[in-house]
């Protein structure tokens, strides 16, 4: 186990971009998750320190099991990658169910369901053009009522360690079905139109 060493206590879940990317292609849309693997790292750069780790897909169906793997930044130079890595914590333990400054540590966050926003990623591998799967948005009460990602074209090229492209699959204005199946973790039907929550069972909302 590894402390976060973040005090989310006063940190808005609002002002995150999630981000990550690997492993076969899912479509972009609103899927259930769990952490199976994650520890924290030193950047690149070795002038920081990230949470990266791999979520695997709880939906039923052609994704099932499939993995998409996400960084979160702990500390930064930039203060605009920091506090926006703090944001992404945050969200990713609202998600979760946890309270503000209950999600302290990386063993917390293993093996407990969440409902996030999928998009594609365009980035660079050998003078080629590829594709990665990267968190766009993780599902809580804050944002619950927002649209899935629609079908459009992938994000920009990531950007290196201070700065990825920034997907805005959370705030797309056009209606579109998500393509989430029921999960294991007591989900409904894939959720459709009126935006994110539809009939699923989402994993904040948990019995005292």
């Amino acid at each position: 186990m590894a402390d976060f060493g973040v005090n989310l206590n006063d940190v808005d879940a609002a002002n995150s971009n999630a981000s990550g990317g690997g492993g076969p292609i899912i479509p972009r849309g609103r899927y259930g998750f769990q952490i199976v693997e994650g520890e924290i790292k030193q950047n690149s750069k070795k002038n920081g320190d990230n949470y990266a780790f791999k979520a695997e897909c709880t939906d039923e169906g052609p994704f099932f099991k499939s993995f998409v793997y996400g960084t979160i930044v702990l500390s930064n130079p930039s203060a605009w990658a920091q506090n926006n890595g703090h944001a992404q914590l945050q969200a990713l333990g609202m998600a979760m169910g946890f309270g503000k400054g209950e999600f302290t540590n990386t063993d917390m966050a293993l093996y407990q369901p969440f409902v996030a926003d999928i998009d594609i990623e365009i980035y660079k591998k050998d003078g080629q053009d590829k594709e990665r799967n990267v968190f766009a948005a993780f599902i809580h009460e804050g944002n619950a009522n927002t649209e899935p990602p629609s079908e459009k074209a992938p994000a920009a090229p990531a950007g290196n360690d201070n700065s990825r492209a920034q997907t805005s699959a959370a705030n797309t204005s056009q209606p579109n079905p998500s393509t989430a199946r029921q999960t294991q973790n007591g989900g409904s039907a894939p959720t459709t139109g009126g935006g994110a929550a539809g009939g699923r069972a989402m994993p904040w909302k948990r019995s005292a």
